[in-house]
């Protein structure tokens, strides 16, 4: 990415450039809902579905150079979400073959760093962060709110939480929990920190959510114990859902009466996509 942006550009602008270059060379206005729209330019030749992939997706050079174009290969069981933010995603890697050839044409090993490149390119490409404070302005922190935007972006609520995150627009959290046969409920997936083991204080909230449907808020402790075992408590202001068989939730801080300020839940380094 130095060969882009010089020697002391960091990497993440560099692929924050390389994507607002291609949005503006584009006819595509708006946020992006035609993603196929790039296709042309990054020289993507085709995209094969297949089910028996164990991967979300890749991309496949069509040669040996950069000039003989690319093939994207997606796992055909992907929701439309997850489907579009996999075409960017593998869209984005097509720059490191054009930059660097002679490391990617070479070594196909996956690069960490290179991935998570890529989901701040995908990132962008479907949700300009202009586009989203843009959009965000006025909007209360909801479900509703998070949902309207995601579907006005054509993403999914942890991809869009975690866009509404880095823009820091907003501090909250996005999980999702499934019940268990003894009737308690057990953290499937979060959006917005690595994933803590953590419970709530208040366990009764979940079970009524769950029960009647409705949309249940307000403030409760989330409860936590380090590796040697000390409990820790975080409030939090929430909002509960049901959607299907899984409860939502969505928290953000409450600094009325932190009990336990060394609980990373608010202040952990945001992933770039779910």
């Amino acid at each position: 990415m130095n060969r882009v942006g010089g020697a002391d550009s960091k990497p993440e602008l560099t692929i924050l450039r390389l994507v607002k270059a291609l949005r503006a060379s584009s006819r595509v206005k708006g946020n992006a809902s035609g993603i196929e729209s790039y296709f042309g330019q990054r020289l993507i030749k085709e995209v094969i579905y297949r089910s028996e992939l164990d991967c979300d997706g890749f991309v496949k050079p069509l040669g040996g150079t950069y000039s003989a174009g690319f093939q994207i290969v997606i796992n055909s069981r992907c929701r439309l979400t997850r489907f579009r933010f996999t075409l960017a995603h593998e869209l984005c890697h097509t720059f490191f073959y054009e930059i660097v050839p002679e490391i990617k044409f070479c070594h196909r090993l996956v690069d960490p760093q290179e991935e998570r490149l890529c989901n701040i390119g995908a990132a962008e490409l479907l949700m300009p962060v202009l586009a989203v404070k843009k959009a965000a302005k006025g909007l209360d922190i909801s479900l509703k709110s998070l949902d309207d935007l995601a579907n006005r972006f054509q993403v999914s609520a942890e991809a869009m939480i975690l866009r509404l995150r880095s823009a820091k627009l907003w501090n909250s959290i996005y999980s999702i929990w499934h019940p268990m046969s003894g009737g308690g409920f057990a953290l499937h997936r979060t959006a917005g920190i690595r994933r803590l083991e953590w419970e709530w204080s208040e366990p009764h909230l979940l079970r009524y959510a769950w029960d009647t449907g409705r949309v249940v808020t307000g403030r409760t402790c989330l409860e936590f114990k380090d590796t040697h075992g000390s409990l820790k408590l975080q409030p939090v202001f929430f909002e509960l859902q049901r959607r299907g068989e899984a409860l939502r939730a969505l928290l953000r801080h409450s600094s009325t009466q932190d009990l336990s300020p060394r609980l990373p839940l608010f202040g952990e380094k945001t992933a770039s996509v779910i």
